[in-house]
């Protein structure tokens, strides 16, 4: 993880709130004169001391300049910086030390007037900053949003704008961040900007430390990547994510500026969380808190649109075990549904690979598609999508495993078995016992094919608190059967089973596909029927 050579901090409303000092300054001088903001006054923060001057010196209206409004403005301010304490901004005292004693060069570039900032620097310990780029050392027209605060302040402390980490709270600072070229850590202000490349986004410092620091760095500058990659850098329009609040339920919501999450305690904005860090705590307007972050694999399985029922991920995660899929393997799938199973195919069989899926529906395959499309960035290259019978239009390439889901999967098996290597897996994925019995039956019938197994998979969470060690109320139960058999080499039948089937298994009542080795009992002859003594 690389390290920035320095921090340059903006001082009123990122080290100090000082704010409340201006505003109460300004409203003292213009009641001097009789007078007082209006309604449409600009907003200034962010902006240049002289700006806000002269809109004084023409709300005033008494001939005095602007230059004359400076003077008496920044000495009310002074006298307020002098009489009391420092205004630190939440967690910045704490940080400012760590950074001291992790050897941190630090400077500050403010649009505020020296004689305003010194008299709260006199407070402060002299060996946190190494300059104090002010107003009184850059003209108007190099003032911020113009780079040379930014450019001077890292020239003082003898290292590149291009290494430094900005901390600043107004747009206008930021775009003289950004001119610099520095990596800009944004606060929540009066004029937060928004998202933009090399920005990171923070409600305030609160908590911080220099490695925490360190790490927001770094997230600023890495390039957006599919949520298949584990996304990358900070939260951005468009981007899902889950929210989830203080009982475990989750909200998948995708990010859009100016968009809203409704709660029964309030509104949560999404533009609080486009340009930050995934996993933070966002709070609704009521105090409602969720904790925010990109959702895994198998969230997005159960969060993402469908059409059809999806292959739940406790079964996916059986199949890409049992079925051993591996990086360049050929796949086969049918039935694709939503794109459950899809997904975590395409992930398994990595940039080598192969997945060849087949879907009936089209409108179930334009869900699917659009969900792959969501997740990797992009569709595929080792990935394509037929909508088509399995039994019909089945291609003749030759695959490693094949993966049925759907309501006959024993009508394909004869299909599949043609196109299947030796050695190759068959997984079946059914959702009652009759399915299950006729995709092993068949199997069996038809030879070729090693013994099929047949799985259910549950799952269980647990707590954990203190002595109170316990199951959770509700388990994962039944969502479906695998079945899962290998091709054999052709004209190869598999050993004939030692264990008996249960009596009765195959008997005149079973109508069903039968193992290859066994005769039907209707066919045999009747002893009975032969036996005189039997009359």
């Amino acid at each position: 993880m690389h390290m920035f050579a320095a921090v340059l901090w903006d001082f009123d409303g990122t080290l100090v709130n000082t704010e409340p000092r201006w505003a109460q300054a300004e409203d003292t001088l213009l009641a001097r004169y009789g007078t007082s903001w209006g309604e449409d006054s600009h907003n200034f923060t962010g902006r240049p001391v002289i700006e806000v001057c002269q809109e004084m010196a023409r709300i005033i209206d008494n001939g005095m300049s602007a230059q004359d409004v400076l003077t008496e403005f920044v000495a009310i301010v002074a006298q307020l910086n002098r009489e009391q304490d420092v205004p630190w901004m939440p967690g910045v005292p704490q940080l400012l030390a760590d950074l001291h004693e992790a050897g941190v060069p630090m400077a500050i570039a403010t649009s505020a007037l020296r004689s305003t900032v010194q008299p709260i620097l006199d407070h402060v310990d002299p060996d946190w900053f190494g300059a104090v780029i002010t107003a009184d050392d850059v003209d108007h027209e190099t003032a911020k949003p113009h780079p040379r605060p930014y450019l001077d302040a890292a020239a003082a402390l003898g290292v590149a704008a291009t290494d430094c980490l900005v901390v600043e709270d107004s747009a206008t600072g930021a775009a003289a961040a950004a001119a610099a070229g520095a990596v800009t850590l944004v606060v929540d202000g009066a004029a937060t900007p928004g998202p933009a490349p090399r920005r990171v986004h923070r409600h305030d410092l609160s908590g911080l430390r220099t490695s925490d620091l360190v790490k927001l760095w770094n997230l600023a500058q890495e390039q957006p990547v599919p949520l298949a990659s584990g996304g990358g850098g900070v939260l951005r329009e468009g981007e899902r994510i889950t929210l989830t609040d203080n009982k475990g339920r989750r909200h998948s919501i995708v990010l859009k500026a100016g968009g809203i999450f409704h709660t029964t305690k309030g509104a949560v904005r999404h533009d609080d969380l486009i340009g930050g860090p995934q996993g933070v705590v966002i709070s609704s307007v009521g105090g409602l808190e969720f904790l925010a972050l990109r959702p895994t694999l198998s969230e997005f399985t159960v969060s993402m649109p469908r059409e059809a029922a999806i292959i739940y991920p406790k079964e996916a995660a059986q199949i890409v075990m049992w079925a051993d899929v591996f990086a360049g393997a050929r796949v086969l799938e049918a039935g694709v549904g939503s794109g459950g199973l899809s997904i975590p195919l395409l992930r398994a069989i990595g940039p080598t690979g192969r997945l060849h899926s087949y879907e009936r529906r089209g409108e179930f395959a334009q869900v699917a598609a659009r969900n792959v499309e969501n997740f990797f960035g992009t569709t595929p290259d080792t990935w394509s999508l037929e909508v088509a019978d399995l039994v019909t239009d089945i291609d003749p390439e030759p695959i490693d495993r094949a993966i049925l889901d759907m309501l006959a999967p024993w009508e394909c098996i004869d299909a599949v078995g043609r196109v299947l290597v030796p050695g190759g897996l068959l997984c079946c994925y059914v959702a009652t016992t009759t399915q299950m019995g006729r995709v092993m039956e068949t199997l069996r019938a038809e030879g070729g094919w090693t013994e099929p197994e047949a799985t259910e998979t549950t799952t269980r969470p647990w707590h954990a608190e203190g002595l109170a060690i316990r199951p959770a109320h509700g388990t994962t139960g039944h969502t479906g059967f695998l079945v899962i058999a290998r091709r054999l080499a052709p004209g190869v039948q598999a050993p004939i089973r030692k264990r008996r089937p249960a009596p009765g298994a195959y008997g005149p009542d079973y109508h069903g596909p039968r193992p290859i080795h066994l005769p039907d009992p209707r066919n045999l002859p009747n002893p009975r029927a032969e036996d005189p003594r039997a009359e």
